[in-house]
């Protein structure tokens, strides 16, 4: 696996320049670091190699993809997997992915063999390390795309494995960067990193645009969501608005004083408000409710840890409007829902609103009035908003990494705004 003491050491450094010089070393990463590694002859030569590998793709019979560790890492990696199906409709193609989110896969008639194997953390571990490696050795596949970053290929796979590598996208997203222009999405260069490589050597077999991902639901889960919406005694009447108040990292993460002013600003409208629970910022709906008035209490049903992933996902179609920073319920409430034995008719009809700190939104966000974002896959609009910062720069991109002391990614957010954009797309 990588080394990643010293990735955390790096981006430590990174991290106390940016709080020592905010603007000054943004800028010094943003006009050094992506002009770099996003050079038009690196961007070429890059796609050169990845052609070379897939040279003899009309031959290819068993496909392996493997997605990075994280919940919405999962989602977005499922965009390499819809790719190869495109071009391969016979072809066995595998997934590897965390343990918990099999529950959004299982029955997806693209996906061959699901292999939940991943149970680390933050990191893979050794035993996930060991897991992949068998997985590869005992099945022979024609191809493996890597879409872990902390998995080294030479590491990884046998000498002689055909191997793309999604680290090689990394070139064009920030020559796209560059020249604002294209997709940068990690879920749409997930699609267009195999799909622009196999286009040069053979058809696609199974035609349409990509338009995003789906999520595969069970009856289970649905009844879980409609159970809760029951007993809670949640309103049928009223809009209904669902605010995540978490993130995995605390730099993507809406600043408290922020979402109460959110919060209250929602509540001031003829809604119902969903609010989840917090997993890396504990009891954070619990300080939320602590700040708001027995009034808008009221008007709040806590969606608590309780619920399975799954059932949480089910419960994001029953909003109206489903708000998050840059985390994995961003992507599960982007995606579109499918339920696995055809019975449910999902309304996929969630106003997806993302709000970004650390991270760079055109890498992760959606929004449906901007060409160069990609809409929610949901039957409505989207919308993405971008917080200012003065420190905000490429390296942020790896925000589990980054120490900074002082958290400036929220520096200047105007709530009214948003909340006024969602009052409009609500028509109240």
């Amino acid at each position: 696996m990588l080394d990643n003491e010293l990735s955390k050491k790096i981006f430590h450094y990174t991290s106390r320049l940016t709080e020592w010089f905010p603007r000054g070393g943004a800028w010094f990463f943003d006009h050094t670091l992506v002009p770099l590694l996003g050079h038009s002859l690196l961007v070429k030569e890059v796609f050169r190699r990845n052609l070379r590998t897939v040279k003899d793709a009309k031959n290819f019979k068993r496909i392996l993809v493997i997605s990075d560790i994280h919940i919405g890492d999962a989602i977005l990696a499922y965009g390499a997997v819809v790719a190869f199906r495109d071009f391969f409709p016979e072809a066995r193609i595998d997934y590897v992915i965390k343990r918990e989110v099999a529950c959004f896969f299982e029955g997806n008639p693209d996906i061959t063999n699901l292999y939940p194997v991943f149970t680390g953390g933050q990191y893979p571990n050794e035993n996930d390390l060991v897991s992949v490696q068998k997985l590869v050795a005992e099945n022979q596949y024609d191809l493996c795309l890597n879409c872990c970053p902390f998995f080294e290929d030479g590491h990884l796979f046998p000498k002689g494995q055909k191997v793309l590598n999604m680290m090689t996208a990394a070139a064009q997203i920030l020559r796209n960067l560059m020249d604002k222009t294209g997709t940068c999405h990690f879920m749409y260069q997930s699609y267009g990193l195999p799909a622009g490589v196999l286009s040069k050597v053979m058809e696609q077999k199974r035609p349409g645009p990509f338009k995003g991902v789906a999520i595969t639901l069970s009856d289970k889960a649905i009844s879980e969501a409609d159970s809760f919406i029951q007993e809670m005694k949640v309103p049928q009447d009223k809009p209904l608005v669902f605010l995540n108040p978490d993130t995995a990292s605390v730099y993507n993460r809406i600043p408290f004083d922020k979402q109460v002013e959110l919060l209250r600003s929602l509540l001031a409208m003829p809604i119902h408000l969903l609010l989840g629970s917090g997993f890396t910022a504990k009891d954070i709906e619990k300080k939320l409710l602590e700040k708001l008035t027995d009034a808008e209490k009221a008007k709040i049903t806590v969606v608590p840890t309780s619920v399975s992933l799954d059932g949480y996902a089910a419960l994001i179609d029953h909003a109206d409007v489903f708000i998050s920073g840059d985390t994995g319920p961003l992507h599960m409430a982007a995606a579109r829902k499918v339920s696995k034995s055809g019975k449910h008719p999902f309304r996929n009809k969630t106003f997806v609103v993302s709000i970004f700190g650390a991270t760079n939104s055109r890498m992760s966000g959606y929004d449906s009035t901007d060409p160069l974002y990609p809409a929610a896959n949901q039957d409505v609009p989207s919308r993405c908003y971008v917080s200012e910062s003065p420190c905000r720069n490429i390296t942020c991109m790896n925000k589990m990494a980054k120490t900074c002391k002082d958290i400036r990614c929220y520096e200047v957010l105007n709530v009214e705004v948003i909340a006024s954009d969602i009052r409009k797309h609500l028509k109240l």
